[in-house]
């Protein structure tokens, strides 16, 4: 579904738009779709890279206070007690 907003930018920025969408050959309104397209896609990535930072440094807190885990020696200790 497609519906119409109303935008107000500075003539200076409308006339980077259209000639930004004339180089691109597409509508003014194709041009800034793709455009909000692409920077929530960008935000979202960045969103993401931001949570797997977070978490990378709370498996490097758990590491200095836990030490380092191996979990195939554990499983092996476990089979060989059972």
């Amino acid at each position: 579904m497609v519906v119409k907003v109303n935008v107000s930018v500075s003539q200076e920025i409308l006339d980077k738009l259209d000639r930004a969408a004339r180089e691109s050959h597409t509508s003014r309104s194709a041009f800034l779709a793709q455009a909000v397209e692409h920077y929530l896609k960008e935000k979202e990535r960045e969103n993401t890279e931001k949570l797997q930072r977070e978490a990378a440094r709370r498996i490097d807190r758990l590491r200095e206070e836990f030490g380092v885990w191996d979990g195939t020696a554990e499983v092996l200790k476990w089979r060989r007690q059972h």
